[in-house]
């Protein structure tokens, strides 16, 4: 049986590696993406820099899991997901995570 969902959606832990001094840091969040029809995500532009962050913000529902320096939680908005998104790493990490959620790819295959 199949559930016809009419505005799909998901949450995934994504993993981002966060360059530091030396190397990088694996960081985790929780990210709730929408699931946009194949023609709707072809509209974009993936190869530049204005259609990705487009589709990035078409896609983004919401962002948990979000502290700052101190530990403390940081709550999710537009504002926050707009200064994520513009971050390279951000950017590859999330996009790679919606990508494998809706292909059902596993990491490394």
């Amino acid at each position: 049986m199949f559930i016809v969902d009419t505005n799909p959606s998901f949450t995934h832990k994504v993993i981002v590696q966060v360059p530091v001094d030396g190397g990088y840091e694996e960081q985790t969040l929780q990210a709730t993406f929408a699931v946009i029809p194949a023609e709707v995500a072809a509209e974009f532009d993936l190869g530049g820099a204005s259609g990705s962050t487009d589709f990035l913000k078409r896609i983004i529902l919401k962002l948990d899991d979000l502290v700052d320096k101190d530990k403390k939680p940081v709550p999710y908005n537009d504002a926050l997901r707009d200064q994520l998104i513009a971050l390279p790493f951000m950017r590859l990490a999330l996009s790679r995570a919606y990508f494998t959620g809706v292909s059902g790819a596993r990491s490394g295959n």
